[in-house]
């Protein structure tokens, strides 16, 4: 998938902030089989009232470029590396950041600048991050659009027919820290993927090794709830 540079409408909640985070590293993990779906419309989890089906933009944001310069130092580089974050947020309308990577720690992806769409931010544990990326995008788009995920949602709009992902409630915010220094707290969902077969970690037959994707919150119950 490309991505084409085009401003996004800002949102009338307020400005949003943002510092990035860069990682590196390689995962064992089985990509899920034809990855986000590429194109044509996205239809977004349920909202209050029923769902909204939102239809996929012709451009997403690109990830803000500071990750490739060296670490800044000092309360007032960290200024500057917030303030050009938040231009990024202010033209595309959210930014994709990510982290993790070293041993121990798996990749991670997470949006920043959903929240003035009044919609948490979502979080991507485990995969590559130009694959998280095309998901987190793909959501971005939705919520735009009017979509609105919530915890326990399980869709097929960001993927193939039989690999649903599923929303959960984090509540494990470690890895957020960058958004509690915007925002003072954070409201988040992570994004499950599936394996190649279509199954979730929490499924018989999952075929990728433990600790692949790591659950940041619990279950909303035993099945979730169709999107």
């Amino acid at each position: 998938m490309r991505f084409r540079r085009k401003r996004a409408a800002k949102p009338g909640s307020g400005e949003p902030t943002g510092v990035e985070q860069a990682g590196a590293g390689t995962t064992g993990v089985e990509p899920v089989e034809g990855g986000p779906v590429e194109g044509g419309p996205v239809e977004g989890g349920p909202v209050e009232g029923g769902p909204v089906e939102a239809q996929a933009a012709e451009a997403a944001p690109v990830e803000a470029q500071a990750a490739e310069t060296a670490p800044v130092e000092g309360e007032q580089d960290a200024d500057q590396g917030l303030g050009g974050l938040r231009r990024v947020i202010d033209e595309f309308g959210w930014a994709v950041l990510h982290g993790g990577g070293t041993p121990g720690e798996p990749r991670y992806s997470y949006t920043v600048g959903l929240s003035a769409w009044q919609h948490p931010e979502v979080v991507v544990v485990g995969l590559p991050f130009p694959a998280a990326e095309k998901y987190l995008n793909l959501v971005g788009e939705a919520v735009r659009a009017g979509a609105r995920f919530a915890p326990g949602t399980a869709t097929t709009a960001l993927t193939d027919e039989d690999s649903p992902v599923v929303f959960l409630r984090v509540e494990d915010t470690a890895r957020l820290a960058v958004v509690e220094e915007l925002h003072g707290t954070v409201d988040a969902l992570q994004l499950i993927w599936p394996d190649s077969a279509g199954r979730l970690p929490w499924q018989e037959g999952h075929r990728n090794p433990p600790g692949t994707q790591p659950l940041l919150g619990p279950l909303p119950g035993d099945q979730p709830t169709g999107g």
